[in-house]
């Protein structure tokens, strides 16, 4: 399954790295791709991930998802 998540507070590569790891972190996800241009990740995953999934994962960073 394939999600394209928003997030805000992304600026930079080292950002997007940032985000990456953490959604990388999530049980079931296989593939995550930054789109630094669009503010969005495109998350590849076995089944669907709930959206507050990957905010709670941002919970702890300067960056957070648009719902």
């Amino acid at each position: 399954m394939k999600q394209e998540i928003l997030v805000e507070g992304m600026k930079c590569e080292g950002c997007a790295n940032a985000v990456k790891e953490k959604f990388e972190s999530i049980e079931g996800v296989d593939e995550v791709s930054m789109d630094l241009d669009n503010k969005k990740a495109v998350v590849v995953s076995q089944s669907e991930v709930d959206t507050a999934t990957f905010a709670s994962t941002l919970s702890d960073t300067k960056y957070t998802v648009v719902e």
